[in-house]
């Protein structure tokens, strides 16, 4: 069951993790729950789950800068691996010194690490019942305040013969820094540099974050139907509308489907990906103009449609004109979106920068809405399409908006045009060139 700290963590603290030359590497993200920067009395996986969700929101570059987070994890973060969310190449899973190690934790550290995480041990005792993972860790973070030095100095012999990363932390004195810097210890993070600084977060609710948790499953090359379904099941306006789709006229099912489940399997891989996309775009959209939900869904149908009669066929092109506007959407920077979503590589490359076949196919669209008739013939040629085609791609792409934005969100819908703004009003209006379809176009 989600934990709903939407109401709980308004704060986020961070403490440094420095090298030897004291410049900044990383930083620790700690759990707050308000002003105060201390650890409250909290469980330590709704800690962690929080500053995960907080995480995944606003994004790691907002938190750090551009730095690696190493992040708290328990058993439970670890087993139901919360942290695959978030990057690989910017993440540090920071193991806590209370896991109980067992085959659960070092398989789903294993996992991890195969996913390119990184994994650090926190507060590790040598000797200890941590020491199973040190074959998987990178780090190693051994406390000044609780180990002598002769311990430290050992387990710095054995740990760097290893090839692993000693981390010093709890370090408060010049003379603790100058110490482990002898030892061969290269990270350090302690009072001595600084203490963790607060970072005020926007309130922000649950649902908001599930939904982006959705995003990130349906975009993924390999369906994990038990997430998806466990995702549309805490966000009850998803349950709603799924359920009201299939069991809509447009189906005309011999028996009512009330199982997300069961949704599910009738709809199968495409469908899940279309149909779970268009109704996370609703349901954030709601705050928003209802022109940009019609707008992102014509957008991602014409795409497909489109797509479908070039050379190398339409796979994940519903997918590229959907999230073409979903910055717009969740009302975040293209760039911070994709960090927090993983697509396909050609969908980020055409997103970012226009790259590769799906990013011509997109300028293309975009073009053809903004009435750019020049830019659609130079496209046109190089995508191997004709006027014909794309005509019926876009007329299909208008009657299919209409009916689905009325079945998912009840509004009675008009798409898009394909417009441009006449040089003397200032008024959009429709062009009708040769690249424009035969049948009347609306305006907005």
């Amino acid at each position: 069951m989600e934990c709903d700290t939407s109401g709980l963590t308004r704060f986020v603290a961070r403490q440094p993790i420095l090298d030897s030359a004291q410049n900044v590497i990383g930083y620790e993200l700690l759990f707050r729950s308000g002003v105060q920067n201390y650890f409250p009395d909290i469980d330590k996986t709704v800690a962690s789950r929080s500053v995960i969700d907080k995480s995944l929101l606003l994004g790691l570059d907002v938190l750090c800068g551009g730095h690696r987070a190493f992040i708290n994890c328990t058993r439970e973060v670890l087993v139901d691996e919360l942290l695959t969310a978030l990057p690989p190449e910017t993440t540090v899973v920071e193991i806590l010194e209370g896991v109980d190690v067992d085959d659960e934790v070092v398989a789903a550290c294993r996992r991890l690490k195969e996913a390119g995480y990184t994994i650090a041990l926190d507060d590790f005792v040598p000797g200890g019942p941590q020491g199973v993972l040190l074959e998987l860790a990178d780090v190693v973070k051994l406390d000044f305040r609780e180990l002598p030095v002769a311990a430290l100095r050992r387990a710095a012999h054995d740990y760097l013969a290893r090839g692993l990363v000693l981390l010093a932390e709890k370090l408060e004195t010049q003379a603790e820094f100058e110490q482990a810097l002898k030892l061969g210890f290269t990270h350090f993070q302690g009072y001595f540099f600084a203490k963790p600084a607060m970072i005020p977060l926007p309130e922000l609710p649950i649902t908001t974050l599930n939904r982006l948790r959705i995003l990130q499953y349906i975009a993924s090359p390999e369906l994990d139907y038990a997430k998806i379904e466990n995702g549309i099941k805490q966000d009850a306006a998803l349950c709603y509308r799924l359920l009201r789709y299939l069991n809509s006229v447009h189906f005309s099912l011999a028996a009512e489907v009330n199982s997300i489940g069961q949704a599910l399997i009738l709809m199968g891989e495409q469908e899940i990906r279309r149909w779970v996309a268009l109704l996370v775009a609703f349901v954030v959209v709601q705050d928003r103009p209802a022109i940009l939900f019609q707008h992102a869904l014509q957008r991602a149908a014409f795409c497909e449609r489109l797509a479908a009669g070039l050379r190398w066929g339409g796979q994940d092109c519903f997918l590229l004109g959907l999230f073409s506007l979903m910055d717009a959407i969740l009302n975040l920077p293209m760039p911070a979106l994709l960090q927090r979503v993983t697509l396909p590589e050609t969908i980020r490359q055409a997103l970012l920068g226009g790259h590769g076949e799906l990013g011509r196919l997109l300028q293309f669209v975009k073009a053809y809405e903004s009435a750019d008739w020049s830019a659609c013939d130079k496209l046109a040629t190089l995508l191997g399409t004709d006027e014909e085609r794309v005509a019926q791609a876009y007329v299909d792409s208008v009657a299919w908006t209409g009916k689905t934005a009325r079945l998912s969100s009840g509004h009675n819908a008009e798409p898009a045009a394909a417009v441009k703004t006449d040089s003397g009003s200032g008024h959009p209006t429709v062009v009708q060139k040769s690249w424009a379809p035969a049948t009347p176009l609306h305006t907005h």
